[in-house]
């Protein structure tokens, strides 16, 4: 243990879980302040979502110069690097994590192919003991878990496939070695992010595509290109101003809304509209301020992408498939980097599995429920992931009085500002507890500001003697009172996504959201008022 340390031997001050933006930040900072660390990490690599997810046409959706780590994280190292597009593609963004690895020595401080079974609180020394899945115990006095909020695979249970004779992959364990898809008969189930970035990708190379969908999402234009030397110098220069600005705005992206769509008048606002869809990116998210809590505003919205759908696609009952009636974001909404025209090849069609939905897989077709029998050769599942609570529930965390963390959350998930959970001590959940903004923010530019958070509070404890931090249950429920006025106050409980869970008898919402929805200033106030002094919301153990 470091110097100052009021508890008994541990093997590090704190162990990490996961190395991807959030794991790599955190174990760069809690060095740079002196403690011993260690960081655990499943796969073979750094990069997390980024090492995981190979499949074809994998690449963020967030515009490169702002998906990335900050002057927050290093002064020198945010000016090195020069992205190649606007929207970096996976590969080399997994290059850039190990740029970042090797530049920083983080690598030494890494333990590869190491998977965490279990984490377990002794109140006695105020410490964790983390056990992997091949045995080996150690140690920490402070317990991350950086493991994501969209990391644990979600695969459907289809009848028959165990006799099926092709290959079948998840988006997020598709084989490093890639796919020869000339000449194939590929399905892809799914349609959201992952989903609508293979389809195109295959499409260029198989015999065939089909697309299995259930619910459409809204697509705005990426507008993707390979950047210029002098967009790079211009960026490179002005980068600190940029981060500095992007944390001032609701989603952390460095622009912000333009007014209220109700404020203006119809050619106005079509005019607003159709400059964002030109420009491409989020900034047709973060357009109007009104269209997430007014139904009236978000009409607007809706009726010009669907104008736009059926102006992309040339079939008609192709676009009225993929034509979304659930509100504008109230699901999160792709980045169209060649989708909607896919949809015009002659060898990609689209199937609705929501009216008839998939009956059994045969060892060379799939069956619908109508006796529709679509032959193929590969099935790609981009079904997503158990939204964040399977990455933590997948590890038997236990607390005081050896509480697990999935008994715990039961009936619904309880926790402090997306951060700490009452009954489980100096346990942080970077980037991957519920309730914490990372849907409607820049994931590089909220780890920052939480992982400052954590800082923050270990240093308390390390300077005042402290061996504990947990907060009160009273704080829980203020901080999920005040998230749930401004979630039920928008329009995302009236559609089920990846952001809601089925709640019918809360408060009288359909769903409870699982996402903060407050905006990224409005979450950093929250931070830095309990870092500047709330310890009322806290217990804060004295050492024995």
């Amino acid at each position: 243990m470091s110097a100052n340390s009021p508890v008994g031997q541990a093997d590090y001050d704190a162990i990490v879980i996961g190395a991807g933006f959030s794991g790599l930040y955190i174990l760069k900072r809690l060095r740079d302040i002196g403690l011993s660390v260690r960081l655990y990490e499943a796969g073979g690599g750094v990069g997390g979502a980024w090492y995981w997810n190979r499949y074809p046409g994998a690449r963020t959706d967030s515009d490169s110069m702002i998906y990335a780590f900050s002057d927050w994280f290093d002064k020198d190292l945010v000016k090195e690097w020069s992205w190649s597009e606007r929207y970096s593609t996976q590969p080399e963004l997994e290059q850039y994590f190990n740029w970042v690895t090797e530049k920083l020595a983080l690598r030494e401080h890494i333990e590869f192919n190491t998977r965490l079974a279990s984490a377990v609180f002794d109140e006695t020394s105020s410490l964790w003991t983390l056990t992997t899945e091949a045995g080996v115990k150690a140690t920490t006095r402070f317990f991350i878990p950086a493991v994501g909020a969209l990391s644990k695979p979600n695969i459907p249970e289809l009848r028959g496939m165990d006799r099926f004779r092709g290959s079948a992959h998840h988006s997020a364990e598709y084989p490093s070695e890639g796919i020869d898809f000339d000449g194939l008969r590929v399905a892809v189930i799914g349609n959201g992010a992952t989903g609508v970035q293979i389809v195109p990708e295959v499409a260029k190379q198989a015999r065939s595509v089909v697309h299995l969908i259930r619910s459409p999402y809204h697509l705005v234009p990426g507008r993707n290109h390979v950047l210029t030397d002098d967009e790079v110098k211009e960026t490179q220069s002005n980068i600190t101003e940029i981060f500095d600005h992007s944390r001032t705005t609701f989603g952390s992206f460095p622009y912000d809304f333009v007014g209220a769509a109700l404020d203006l008048s119809p050619e106005d606002r079509r005019a607003e509209y159709q400059k964002s869809w030109d420009q491409g990116g989020f900034t047709f998210l973060f357009l109007f301020a009104d269209v997430l809590a007014s139904k009236e505003a978000n009409d607007t919205t809706m009726e010009f992408l669907q104008e736009k759908i059926r102006a992309l696609i040339k079939d008609p009952e192709t676009a009225a498939l993929v034509t979304p009636t659930d509100p504008w974001l109230t699901k999160r909404p792709p980045l169209d980097h060649g989708y909607y025209a896919s949809l015009n090849r002659e060898n990609v069609s689209v199937v609705d599995i929501r009216s008839n939905p998939i009956a059994t897989v045969t060892e060379n077709s799939l069956l619908l429920h109508d006796g529709t029998e679509h032959e193929i050769d590969v099935i790609l599942f981009a079904t997503g992931f158990d939204s964040y609570t399977g990455s933590l529930s997948a590890i038997d965390i236990r607390g005081r009085d050896d509480v697990a963390l999935t008994q715990r959350w039961a009936d619904r998930p309880r926790n402090y500002l997306g951060l700490m959970s009452a009954m489980f001590p100096n346990m942080f959940m970077l980037y991957c507890g519920p309730y914490n903004p990372a849907p409607f923010t820049n994931g590089p530019s909220l780890i920052e500001q939480q992982s400052e958070w954590i800082l923050q509070w270990i240093e308390h404890l390390q300077i005042n003697g402290y061996a504990s931090i947990e907060p009160r249950e009273s704080a829980e429920e203020k901080f999920f009172a005040h998230h749930s006025e401004i979630a039920n106050a928008t329009l995302i409980p009236q559609t089920a996504s990846w952001w809601t869970r089925a709640a019918p008898s809360y408060e009288g919402a359909h769903r409870l959201v699982m996402s903060w929805a407050g905006g990224f200033p409005e979450y950093r106030r929250l931070c830095d008022e309990a870092a500047a002094g709330a310890l009322d919301d806290f217990v804060l153990q004295p050492a024995r």
